[in-house]
Order: structure tokens, then sequence, then C-alpha cells
């Protein structure tokens, strides 16, 4: 469950990223984002197992 609400939070943080940042910002903060995102998966949820 928490691995289906960190991709919402994920994608819901880019698309306020996409609507509100500047360009290289935006490009920036979307890789930190899916940077977390697959930090989190890896330690705590299904990636876990693949690694």
């Amino acid at each position: 469950m928490t691995d289906i609400l960190s991709i919402i939070i994920a994608v819901v943080a880019i698309y306020f990223i996409m609507k509100i940042a500047f360009k290289l910002l935006k490009v920036f903060l979307v890789l930190l984002v899916i940077g977390v995102l697959a930090y989190i998966l890896m330690n705590y949820g299904f990636l876990s197992g693949l690694l």
C-alpha cells in the first residue's frame, strides 16, 4: 500500500512542478522526485526484492 501511495505522491509532485517551476528548475526537481521515489522503493518497497 505504501508503494502505491509513494508513486501517487511522486506523480502529484511532478504535476505541480510542471505547472509552477521554471524549465531548468523543473528538470532538476523532476529528476530529484524520481530519485527520491526510487530510493524509497529500493529501501522499503517492492524494488528491494530485485536488488
